[in-house]
């Protein structure tokens, strides 16, 4: 289905969003976690002056791609491909405990391009920049719980199926509005070889929230959790999150 044409408003009621123009209905809580895969990963150092103060902003770039699925802009044709990966250290002042992702459109060079960037606790940032510079983090891996769409029909699609996750677009129709989520799980590795060894194990893996491995059985568990939650309120702890970065980043 072609669904670039113009659109003219957007609703959302009971969970469901629809756009005038698209015979789509999408809904949030998916049983599925989105997954995002980065390589090339680089070091980026440096210092920036805002409001008269100096400050670190080392960061970390990489080149993602969305494991098992795609990621699209609800209402148009295509999809995005290569994502620009961020991740930049909390303050280290901050007390916030939460590994966030924030998913959306930025404009670049008269383009618009996706990107995706992560907030990670210093002490999660510092282990990864270690790794990287022994050689021992080429690739990198997460799991997250979003606010991001997908279609009603594909809510409850198996692990292993592609699926697409989708942005909802702005008020106008037009303009996507960004996507912010709880990175359940972050993991990085040395790049793939062409012969991998048996019971690979991934030199680094850090399990937010959880302090264990997940069972077997955790897309079940997590299907039923995600049914139970209130969407509303977990979308209004994600923007209180997000506006503690912005305090602490100030």
């Amino acid at each position: 289905m072609n669904e670039s044409s113009p659109l003219r408003s957007v609703s959302v009621s009971e969970g469901r969003m629809a756009i005038e123009g698209s015979l789509a209905r999408y809904v949030q809580g998916s049983a599925r976690r989105f997954r995002l895969q980065a390589a090339a990963l680089r070091v980026v150092g440096g210092f920036e002056s805002r409001d008269g103060r100096l400050e670190d902003a080392q960061r970390i770039l990489a080149e993602a791609h969305v494991a098992d699925g795609v990621l699209r802009r609800a209402g148009f044709d295509g999809e995005a491909e290569a994502i620009a990966l961020t991740l930049r250290p909390l303050a280290a002042s901050s007390e916030q405990p939460r590994l966030l992702l924030m998913l959306g459109y930025r404009e670049e060079g008269g383009a618009e391009l996706p990107f995706a960037d992560v907030f990670l606790a210093p002490s999660v940032f510092e282990a990864l920049k270690a790794d990287m510079l022994e050689g021992l983090a080429q690739e990198l891996s997460l799991s997250a719980t979003t606010s991001l769409w997908v279609r009603e029909e594909d809510r409850e699609l198996p692990a292993g199926s592609p699926v697409g996750w989708y942005l909802a677009p702005g008020s106008d129709g037009k303009a996507a509005v960004p996507a912010r989520g709880f990175i359940d799980s972050i993991e990085w590795m040395p790049k793939a070889r062409l012969e991998p060894l048996a019971e690979a194990v991934p030199v680094h893996r850090v399990v937010a929230e959880h302090g264990h491995e997940p069972d077997e059985d955790w897309q079940e568990s997590s299907a039923e959790q995600l049914r139970k939650i209130n969407w509303s309120f977990r979308q209004l702890l994600l923007l209180l999150a997000f506006l503690m970065i912005i305090i602490a980043l100030k």
